[in-house]
């Protein structure tokens, strides 16, 4: 092709055809421009599409970590809910308001957690990836998901601290007075070890602690629908 235009170009050149020649030589030129665009629009094509393929898949790993955490939340608010069931008997007998606690069995602990986990996988394994998401709306609601992954930590990490501070000491403490019991043992038969004021306070701080616990992991649990809806779609749209 480039000898057939340096042919063209030395024949109008020796037939001294000056005015083709400029016309030519434009028209080559212009040839030569509508080229080059050509082939940058392809290599821009080329780059927007290893583009979409990655993103896809990036999208597909936070589907799947997002999952994970919508079966970690349900253990997590299971835990929660544990908790706050045991330290509400323990709080209902010192308050003799009810009689449900009579068939409650101790557990053999006066709590079945020292620390209840805390943290997200999609946050873990995917929080500095969120820039490469295209679709703004849903990269700013992954940014608010990390922001609840962060009000449940701390949320988690005050009950965590609660039940180090408080509880092992009572543990501790009341050692030899619960050594005779065990998971066969009713809440009933141990009243006179649980009835006690100092002990009806610090129940009820972790009560409320694990129900503030609960709160947060449920509103993110809401979040995490909503995210993995979205995330959903947005893979479809790439495909």
């Amino acid at each position: 092709m480039i000898k057939i235009f340096r042919k063209i170009r030395y024949n109008l050149m020796n037939e001294n055809r000056t005015g083709k020649y400029l016309k030519y030589a434009i028209g080559e030129i212009i040839l030569v421009v509508i080229g080059i665009l050509i082939a940058l629009q392809i290599n821009n094509w080329n780059e927007n599409r290893k583009n979409t393929i990655s993103e896809y898949k990036l999208v597909d790993k936070m589907i799947g970590q997002a999952k994970a955490d919508s079966l970690l939340f349900d253990y997590r608010i299971e835990g929660t809910m544990l908790i706050d069931s045991i330290f509400g008997h323990y709080v209902a007998m010192n308050q003799d308001s009810t009689n449900t606690y009579i068939k409650i069995n101790y557990s053999g602990k006066l709590s079945p957690f020292v620390n209840l986990n805390d943290g997200s996988n999609l946050i873990r394994n995917h929080s500095e990836d969120f820039k490469q998401i295209s679709n703004l709306e849903l990269r700013e609601e992954l940014m608010q998901y990390a922001y609840l992954v962060t009000m449940m930590d701390g949320a988690t990490e005050l009950l965590n601290k609660n039940l180090q501070d408080y509880i092992i000491p009572l543990e501790l403490e009341y050692f030899e007075a619960l050594k005779p019991y065990d998971s066969t043992s009713t809440l009933e038969e141990m009243k006179a070890i649980f009835k006690n004021p100092k002990l009806e306070a610090r129940f009820e701080l972790i009560r409320g602690l694990s129900i503030n616990v609960k709160n947060q992991i449920e509103i993110l649990q809401n979040k995490n629908h909503s995210v993995l809806k979205d995330l959903t779609n947005h893979r479809k749209n790439l495909n």
